[in-house]
C-alpha cells in the first residue's frame, strides 16, 4: 500500500485488507477507549501512529468514526503532544 511502484492492482487488494483491519478496530473500539485494556499501551501509540499515515494515503477515516474518536482521544494526552512538538521540532 506504501509503495507506489507496486501495481495498484496490488495495492487495492493491500487497501481491501487494511480497511477490514480498521472495520475491526472499529468494533473494538466502539466497545472501549483503549486496545488492550482500561490504560494507554505501546499499541495505542502505536496505532495513533499509522492511523496519521492515512492522510499521506488518502485513506479517509470518517467511514470509521470510533477511529476518529479514538485518534482525537489519544492526540489530547498531554504526553503524545508534548512528543509531537519535539518531533516537529527535529
Amino acid at each position: 500500500l506504501f509503495n507506489s511502484a507496486l501495481p495498484k492492482e496490488v495495492r487495492a487488494i493491500f487497501r481491501e485488507k487494511l480497511f477490514r483491519q480498521f472495520d475491526f478496530l472499529q468494533a473494538t473500539l466502539n466497545e472501549k477507549t483503549y486496545l488492550t485494556g482500561p490504560s494507554f499501551s505501546v499499541a495505542d501509540a502505536y496505532l495513533f501512529t499509522v492511523l496519521g499515515w492515512c492522510k499521506f494515503f488518502s485513506i479517509p477515516l470518517e467511514r470509521w468514526p470510533a477511529l476518529l474518536a479514538y485518534r482525537e482521544t489519544i492526540n489530547a494526552r498531554p504526553a503524545v503532544q508534548a512528543a509531537l512538538l519535539a518531533e516537529a521540532s527535529l
